[in-house]
């Protein structure tokens, strides 16, 4: 059978039961551009219309030519039948979904947008029929034709740009359920930042014993230290955007002890902020208010630049107040120069083995110098590999880190006062 026969054969048969013009032309939807499935159903059932005052013998649902005035054949057709794919979705609710999918959108500041939706089960299935009885050669799908029709829709209201690729906000359409849910995409800022005094962590520490919710251990208040980087840092831009939440990702992290004299690259994540035309000079000076932590120049970014900054292995550079138990016997201290440019052992510290692997790493020692400060304390300034861990290269963390400096000057350290000082960027 040729295309044309097939075609005529389909449609004749499609008119047997009522039928919108969008659920008609959508059976030869991937055939042109330039119109919509409508027009297509208009275009096939006035075909068919002449078809039919011609005389030619067909059975076909009379509802489906309600209003034609035929000359040549006498056919009384009192009303039009509900349709019976979409149950007339496009004749009587799409506008009212268009309009309820508008004010959803009312509050959020947005560009650009996509549609997605789920058709009833009533509409898959009477499609599924469809495909049965007729083939699926050049068929659009309802839900896509649901989809970029409420998306024109809401681009002639709002001025604002359908994106399949990109979008700042994605409304679902779920027929099943009747609702309208919107998706929004987070905003990505990233900068760096100092951390000028100890005692606070880089990010939110939910207290492990309530899981956040206030107990006698955290005092009530559902976390272990009253601040951090993240909440100095993404509070203000959450308010300032209306999100619901932040989320904070780090190009690594110093210890709550120590101090972060250079700026660390970070991203701030806001979840589903309302408002994204945001002041990040205004911002800056706002964050930079703090004694505790600074930014320098806030910028957007994109999810991709998370990924990056997690990937980085950064040298770092560290200057080590180091007070031991013993006076320091001078004759063990160039052993500490012995150190320069070797390879480090390091089974995960103690300290951190509840979270991570027990694993043997071997980290470089890029450049180490130090400079008395007394009887007992040094200054040590090491510039290392990324991943090494310094604390366990001075204290040796009981023979797990081989050798350390405390194994080298055979004294015990007592205490070590921590700064990163210079964090190296990868070339």
């Amino acid at each position: 059978m040729n295309f044309l026969s097939q075609f005529f054969k389909i449609f004749k048969n499609l008119l047997k039961t009522p039928i919108c013009d969008n659920c008609l032309g959508r059976n030869c939807g991937n055939l042109l551009s330039g119109m919509t499935n409508k027009q297509r159903g208009e275009i096939i059932r006035k075909y068919f219309a002449f078809v039919i005052d011609s005389e030619e013998e067909m059975d076909f649902d009379k509802s489906n030519f309600y209003g034609f005035k035929f000359r040549n054949i006498k056919l009384k057709i009192n009303d039009s039948k509900k349709c019976s794919v979409c149950d007339d979705f496009f004749k009587k609710n799409i506008n009212k979904i268009i309009d309820s999918s508008v004010k959803k959108l009312k509050n959020i500041e947005f560009s650009t947008f996509l549609v997605g939706s789920i058709p009833t089960n009533e509409m898959k299935l009477n499609e599924e029929k469809l495909w049965e009885n007729f083939g699926v050669n050049n068929v659009e799908l309802i839900k896509a034709e649901i989809n970029r029709e409420v998306g024109k829709g809401i681009e002639n209201i709002t001025n604002k740009e359908f994106d399949s690729k990109n979008p700042d906000v994605i409304l679902l359409i779920n027929l099943k359920r009747n609702e309208i849910q919107t998706q929004i995409k987070s905003i990505f800022i990233k900068s760096g930042y100092k951390k000028l005094v100890r005692g606070i962590p880089q990010t939110r520490w939910i207290c492990l014993e309530c899981n956040g919710k206030g107990c006698l251990r955290c005092k009530g208040v559902g976390k272990m230290y009253k601040t951090s980087v993240h909440e100095i840092i993404g509070k203000p831009i959450c308010k300032y955007s209306n999100g619901k939440d932040h989320v904070f990702h780090g190009s690594g992290r110093e210890d709550i002890d120590a101090r972060c004299l250079d700026y660390r690259p970070f991203v701030i994540e806001i979840l589903k902020p309302l408002k994204r035309n945001i002041d990040l000079k205004k911002l800056e000076k706002q964050i930079n208010k703090s004694s505790k932590v600074k930014v320098n120049g806030l910028k957007f970014t994109d999810k991709d630049y998370v990924r990056k900054i997690k990937q980085a292995t950064n040298d770092k550079t560290y200057s080590a107040d180091v007070i031991f138990t013993n006076n320091i016997n001078n004759k063990f201290l160039p052993f500490i120069k012995k150190l320069n440019k070797s390879i480090i052992n390091q089974k995960t510290p103690t300290r951190v083995k509840h979270r991570r692997a027990d694993l043997l790493r071997k980290r470089g020692v890029k450049s180490i110098s130090y400079k008395i400060l007394g009887k007992n304390k040094l200054r040590i300034k090491i510039k290392g590999q990324a991943g090494l861990y310094i604390k366990e290269l001075i204290n040796g963390d009981n023979g797990r880190t081989k050798p350390s400096i405390q194994e080298l000057l055979n004294n015990n350290v007592e205490k070590i006062i921590l700064d990163v000082i210079k964090i190296h960027k990868v070339k």
